[in-house]
């Protein structure tokens, strides 16, 4: 559904209860109070469904957030690891059909912690070109999986992971062939897929981190926006001063870049 009376500033479509939750510490009430009180209207719960995730959480969040109503809409997704470059994933669709029942929609997490020493799933490629082109692999795959609906902050292209690894000499799209952003555009549009853009990201740029969102913005991509916010961590211990509703950097140059409230994206509500 496309809602042209709320603005990108009312919605935080990127929330975590906790960075490791549980069936017994679920505290989404407090979440939700910190939402309403920043002036939120959607908001989306998106805890991390990882390898070692026992998803019952979903479920127990789907009676939480069913048991009265809060005030504002409240989306279920999960934030799926993807594994590697073919876009492989933790969930197994008929082993886990009844949790995917509970979620409004999956959203697929760009992260590369395959390369990590302590995962080793993948080894890390010895030039920046190669990183970049396994990630651009990596995302055309996520875009092309039927099973997600949004694809969460994809846009830095893994140009911060690429200079953590010491493979690109610098911070910028100078390092993403041109070729490599239409490919992700156009399969984005054809695929009907939701890219979720995170503050973080639009706080440290790369260089021509612009440039793409309008690339993504001219040919009417679905767009949403999102604190990555760890509640637990965030607004109760401190740990990385986020807080849900922290999307102002992304939501003005989002504005800048042309974006109107016609390209926000809420999906129908239950």
């Amino acid at each position: 559904m496309w809602c042209k009376d709320i603005g990108f500033d009312k919605v935080d479509f990127h929330l975590h209860v906790a960075e490791k939750p549980s069936y017994t510490n679920l505290p989404i009430y407090g979440l939700i109070q910190e939402c309403r009180k920043r002036g939120l209207l959607y908001i989306c719960l998106t805890d991390h469904w990882r390898e070692d995730t026992d998803p019952i959480i979903f479920v127990r969040e789907r009676e939480l957030i069913s048991q009265e109503n809060f005030g504002l809409k409240i989306y279920l997704s999960a934030e799926v690891e993807i594994l590697d470059e073919e876009g492989n994933s933790p969930i197994d669709i008929e082993e886990h059909k009844d949790i995917i029942k509970k979620l409004d929609f999956l959203s697929a997490a760009f992260h590369l912690g395959e390369f990590l020493p302590e995962v080793g799933r993948r080894r890390l490629p010895k030039t920046g070109d190669k990183f970049i082109e396994y990630v651009h692999e990596k995302l055309i795959n996520m875009l092309k999986n039927k099973m997600f609906k949004m694809i969460l902050h994809p846009t830095d292209y893994g140009l911060k992971d690429c200079i953590r690894f010491r493979l690109c000499k610098s911070f910028s799209f100078k390092n993403v062939l041109e070729e490599y952003l239409e490919e992700f555009v156009k399969t984005a549009v054809k695929y009907d897929k939701v890219i979720q853009i995170n503050e973080n990201t639009a706080l440290s740029p790369p260089e021509g981190y612009r440039y793409f969102i309008k690339m993504l913005i001219d040919n009417r991509v679905k767009l949403t926006v999102g604190s990555d916010t760890h509640y637990i961590e965030d607004c109760i211990v401190g740990r990385y001063r986020n807080w849900p509703g922290k999307t102002e950097k992304i939501v003005e140059i989002l504005k800048m870049c042309g974006a109107d409230k016609n390209l926000l994206w809420l999906p129908k509500y239950r």
